[in-house]
C-alpha cells in the first residue's frame, strides 16, 4: 500500500512542477518550489514502511525540490540562487511557524486526529528547526555542484546523479539523525537516514531521466 503511495507522490511532485512551470513558466519554478518544500515539511513527520525498511517520506518532495531547480538551471542559468534559496528559507520558516501556531489551537474532545497530529508535531519539534536550515544549505551545495560538474561533462542525467551521491549522502544522513535525537537511537536513525539516501537516488535517477527527456523535447520545439 505504502509503495503506491510512493509512486503517487512521485509522479504528483513531477506534475507540479511541469505544470506550473507550462502555465507561469520562470514563476512558476518559483511557486513549485514554495510548495514542493511545505509538502516536504508535512511529509518529514512520516517514516513510511516502504520495500520491508522504514524510510522518510519527506525524500520524495526533497528530490523533486531538486529536479526543479535543475530545471531552472538548464533554462535560466544560476546568476538568481540568492533568490531561489532566500525563498527556501523563508517559506519553510513560515510553514514551520504555521504548523507549530496549529499545533497549540485546542482541538474539540471527538478530534482525535487533531489530538494525534498535536502530539506528533510535539513530540517532533526539532523538524521545525532543522528543516530550514538544512534543506536550504543543501540547495546552496546542490547548485554550487551542479554548477561545477556540468564544466566537467554535459550529461545532464550523469551531473544529476553524480550531484546527488556526492552531496545527499551527507545532508540526508545528518538531517535524519537530527531530527530523531531523544526519539530513536543514532543506530535506527542512521539506518533510515541511509535508507532514505538510498531510496532518493532511486528517485534522482528517475527524475532526471524524465528531465533530460523533457528538457530535450522543448528545446526541439
Amino acid at each position: 500500500m505504502e509503495e503506491l503511495i510512493l509512486i503517487i507522490l512521485t509522479i504528483f511532485s513531477i506534475i507540479i512542477t511541469t505544470s506550473l512551470y507550462k502555465l507561469f513558466e520562470k514563476k512558476g519554478l518559483y511557486y513549485a518550489l514554495v510548495l514542493l518544500n511545505i509538502i516536504s515539511l508535512i511529509l518529514s513527520f512520516k517514516i513510511g514502511y516502504i520495500f520491508k525498511t522504514n524510510i522518510n517520506l519527506g525524500i520524495i518532495p526533497i528530490v523533486a525540490i531538486f529536479t526543479t531547480i535543475y530545471l531552472y538551471i538548464v533554462k535560466y542559468g544560476t546568476n538568481e540562487k540568492k533568490h531561489i534559496l532566500t525563498l527556501t528559507l523563508i517559506s519553510s520558516i513560515i510553514a514551520s511557524l504555521a504548523m507549530v501556531i496549529m499545533n497549540y489551537c485546542i482541538p474539540a474532545i471527538t478530534e482525535t486526529v487533531s489530538i494525534n497530529m498535536q502530539g506528533t508535531f510535539e513530540t517532533n519539534y526539532k523538524i521545525f528547526i532543522v528543516y530550514p536550515i538544512i534543506i536550504t544549505l543543501s540547495e546552496f551545495i546542490v547548485i554550487k555542484l551542479y554548477d561545477i560538474i556540468s564544466k566537467v561533462q554535459n550529461n545532464i542525467i550523469l551531473t544529476i546523479v553524480l550531484n546527488y551521491i556526492m552531496t545527499s549522502l551527507i545532508f540526508t544522513i545528518l538531517m535524519y539523525i537530527l531530527f530523531y535525537i531523544g526519539i530513536l537511537s543514532i543506530k535506527d536513525s542512521l539506518f533510515i537516514g541511509v535508507s532514505t539516501y538510498i531510496l532518493g537516488l532511486i528517485l534522482t535517477i528517475a527524475h532526471s531521466i524524465f528531465l533530460y527527456f523533457y528538457t530535450k523535447k522543448k528545446v526541439k520545439k
